[in-house]
């Protein structure tokens, strides 16, 4: 089993869901970048989700830092974090009842009955917090190079947000950084909340998407064929639980497409910058940037542990059972989600930004006296 991804960083992680730690280890991080620790606490804090309108842990997520980071910078040497897990040990998985649409079934075919599918195992979207805490690092200094990566809930269900303009000023992308349930439009807030309450009274659950825009990145990076920037992306936000589709751009809506209504004409900017007249490519050519704002959608199917009665196969009896959530349950992950896949197109951004400036060309990020004495 290896969970573990990048070329220029390297992450890997490891845990399971109700085991004691869930960690992670960034390899060939610049030495010498400060260390937003407060910019990491509110991604964590997000990903965790608020009692407004979605479940939420009540016990805080806190990172241990464990090395590669001294003095509030990184050191260049490998950085691990480990998080503690408060429900370790917690025996409430029966093997023989595999959950519809869970990895159970699979994961006991793969590691022939030996993987540890507790709460989900090495399965679980727990084994997201290293990955959010790692890219809230990528993101802080992707920001102080201009480059901005900035997330909001498109849909939940048939309820939409407005979608991200031409324009991305920077009260914008703080504020939707900042929410936890991040919408451009307050009245599409609203009604996702309502609808949030409506599916929690059911016991049901429901299906959402995130619209992501990486704002900032001049034209260049990432490289063709297996490498292009887009398949670096589609792998790293595979391989977050529960994600089932990855658009760039106009996405699947290209298949109804005529090349003369959605080809992107170049054209030299009013700043002088080149760009486009359109958007429809995502900022993305032959799977390289090329100045304008990728924009990605992701969609997240609707969790499968809901609190109303599903049918499954008891691998014990070879009879159909009845099966239920006996716990709380998320009625939606993509408020959860939105900043998880900020932080995981961050890692990317930053393994191509690595690729295309080259390690020793990333200058040290100094914090100022005044942020200092701030913090103090």
């Amino acid at each position: 089993m290896s969970s573990s991804w990048g070329n220029h960083i390297k992450l890997s992680i490891f845990g399971e869901s109700h085991g004691d730690i869930v960690g992670g280890t960034l390899h060939d991080f610049p030495a010498g970048i400060y260390v937003d620790l407060d910019k990491i606490k509110l991604g964590l804090k997000l990903r965790q989700g608020s009692n407004n309108f979605t479940t939420a842990k009540k016990v805080e997520d806190r990172p241990t830092i464990i090395s590669g980071i001294q003095n509030g910078y990184t050191t260049g040497a490998p950085i691990t974090v480990i998080f503690s897990n408060p429900d370790a040990n917690l025996n409430d998985f029966k093997k023989e009842v595999p959950r519809p649409s869970h990895a159970d079934y699979v994961a006991d075919i793969r590691y022939k009955g030996y993987a540890d599918m507790n709460g989900g195992g090495h399965f679980s979207g727990r084994l997201t917090l290293p990955i959010v805490f790692f890219g809230m690092l990528c993101s802080s200094y992707l920001s102080s190079q201009g480059i901005d990566v900035v997330s909001h809930i498109k849909c939940i269900g048939e309820v939409y947000d407005d979608k991200f303009g031409e324009e991305f000023p920077k009260e914008l992308i703080e504020r939707l950084n900042s929410a936890p349930l991040a919408t451009i439009s307050p009245e599409a807030r609203k009604r996702m909340v309502s609808l949030l309450m409506s599916i929690s009274a059911t016991g049901d659950s429901i299906g959402g998407a995130i619209e992501t825009a990486v704002v900032g990145l001049p034209a260049g990076y990432g490289s063709p064929i297996f490498d292009n920037l887009e398949s670096r992306l589609a792998s790293m936000i595979f391989s977050i639980p529960a994600v089932k589709c990855v658009g760039f751009g106009y996405g699947a809506h290209f298949a109804h497409a005529r090349g003369s209504a959605v080809a992107d004409a170049f054209v030299l900017k009013d700043n002088g910058t080149i760009g486009t007249d359109t958007n429809f490519n995502g900022g993305l050519n032959g799977g390289i940037s090329n100045g304008m704002p990728i924009i990605i959608t992701t969609a997240f199917k609707p969790t499968p542990s809901i609190r109303q009665t599903q049918k499954t196969l008891n691998f014990e009896t070879n009879k159909i059972v009845d099966w239920e959530v006996k716990r709380d349950h998320i009625e939606c992950i993509a408020p959860r989600g939105n900043i998880i896949i900020t932080s995981a197109v961050a890692l990317v951004v930053m393994d191509a930004f690595l690729e295309g400036n080259g390690y020793m060309a990333i200058e040290p990020t100094l914090v100022s006296e005044a942020k200092k004495a701030e913090k103090n």
